[in-house]
């Protein structure tokens, strides 16, 4: 599987009051910035689990990473929720 396939994440948005869907494909590191500008907290070691999840794009199916991606979502809303 291509690096360049795309990958989706919602997200719960303190600003808005509900999940938001994200669309991404590895590129540059302009997630993070999304996040921040949506004033989302993230868990201190989302690059890290971000970083395994591309590692493997490659050797999983695009299925696979989406589920990886997905709890990473739940993982994100979760940490959010606990803030607020």
């Amino acid at each position: 599987m291509s690096s360049a396939s795309r990958f989706k994440m919602r997200i719960y948005s303190p600003q808005w009051g509900h999940k938001d869907l994200y669309q991404f494909k590895k590129t540059k590191p302009l997630f993070y910035k999304a996040l921040l500008t949506e004033s989302i907290s993230y868990p201190n070691y989302l690059k890290t689990y971000i970083s395994s999840a591309w590692e493997n794009v490659n050797t999983l199916n695009k299925e696979q990473v989406q589920n990886i991606f997905d709890e990473l979502s739940k993982w994100i809303s979760a940490s959010e929720h606990d803030i607020n």
